[in-house]
């Protein structure tokens, strides 16, 4: 049995919180962080269905793509529809936690689990995140330790750079320091003026672990008074933004990637552009990727698949020679359900906790199908 706050934990290790846009609302949006879970219902939205799905299976916390509680909330009202849905679930003992656009723009989020699945290769990020504040952190370490501190911050996640850990510069020099009265000096003698030779040790590190890189540094550290720097810097995390972009195996025309790309997504297309062009380099974006059209032909995109085109950036997209593919919202962002589920009860079985993760069975689409 594990607590909500435990299972939340893992997904913001999936989808840190700290990726989000501004006026996004993300995280646990109802019930209690210290209620108990051994089951867990994965869904692309809460809808009145998904809640009785949830009660039906036994489910204790809801993990949502869409948040349910999205615009201002001045009152929960049972005769409402979201009012309605939050009272059922209180009484349920169902919590709600919702993921957004940090699962967009997170490593292997709702964009690259669209581009795998369209065939998409050599995946790349199509709007880099330049909004999201990281950090580096430069200490003082006599030689002798400064192995063990690498080790340390980094086995919380320092030093995180793409597909790499553990990645640090480090700069020689000589330190020096005199020990007052009541000092009780790892090196050198009390009341007087000592030099020791030292690295200064510089690491990365993501919003979300500062508090953890710091406890882990100084537990380790063997100064009685540890000198380190910590501060704001403009590198973007790499691989995290909106969208990916990426290459067709061979080129063929957009009437025939078209109709594989229907058959894979399971959906109808809207489709906008000449269908005898010839198609290498695709751009994608799950659920409404609109503003990014000129993004995407400036990345040298021939398609953009996104949904929730208007007409208008339609019209626009067509006059700078983009092809444009809406296969909608939901359908271009519920494959990420299943994968959240898969990664989500690995990391569960991983920190020994005896969780079940399930994928709901509603389809939350509010279209009509044929």
């Amino acid at each position: 049995m594990a607590i909500v706050s435990q299972v939340t934990s893992i997904i913001n290790g999936i989808a840190p919180v700290y990726l989000k846009s501004d006026q996004d609302r993300v995280g646990l949006q109802v019930g209690s962080s210290q209620a108990s879970v051994n089951k867990v219902l994965v869904t692309l939205e809460v809808t009145e269905e998904v809640v009785k799905e949830a009660r039906a299976k036994g489910t204790q916390l809801i993990i949502s793509h869409h948040p349910l509680i999205f615009q201002n909330l001045e009152r929960v009202i049972a005769d409402d529809h979201i009012g309605g849905m939050i009272t059922e679930l209180l009484k349920a003992d169902i919590s709600v936690f919702a993921a957004h656009t940090n699962l967009d723009r997170t490593r292997d989020g709702v964009s690259d689990v669209l581009a795998r699945v369209l065939g998409l290769q050599d995946i790349e990020v199509l709007l880099q995140a330049r909004d999201i504040p990281m950090y580096k952190i430069a200490v003082f370490v006599p030689r002798e330790n400064v192995d063990d501190l690498i080790s340390a911050m980094g086995n919380v996640g320092s030093g995180v750079i793409g597909e790499y850990s553990h990645c640090t510069f480090r700069t020689e020099g000589k330190g020096t320091f005199y020990p007052m009265l009541g000092a009780h000096p790892y090196l050198g003698e009390v009341s007087e003026l000592n030099e020791v030779d030292e690295f200064r040790l510089e690491m990365l590190v993501s919003p979300d672990r500062v508090d953890r890189v710091i406890a882990a540094m100084l537990e380790v550290h063997p100064y009685e008074e540890v000198a380190y720097d910590l501060y704001e810097v403009k590198t973007p995390p790499p691989g995290v933004g909106f969208g990916r972009i990426g290459n067709m195996l061979k080129q063929r025309s957009l009437r025939d990637f078209a109709e594989h790309w229907s058959d894979q997504l399971d959906c109808d297309l809207r489709i906008s552009g000449d269908l005898d062009m010839m198609v290498r380099r695709v751009a994608v974006c799950g659920g409404s990727g609109g503003e990014l059209i000129g993004v995407a032909k400036a990345a040298g995109a021939d398609v953009f698949i996104t949904g929730d085109i208007k007409h208008h950036a339609a019209h626009a997209a067509k006059a700078i020679g983009l092809g444009l593919v809406d296969a909608g919202h939901a359908e271009t962002e519920r494959l990420i359900v299943p994968e959240l589920a898969k990664e989500l009860q690995r990391r569960l079985y991983e920190a020994g906790m005896n969780v079940e993760v399930v994928v709901s069975e509603i389809d939350t689409s509010p279209w009509n199908k044929d």
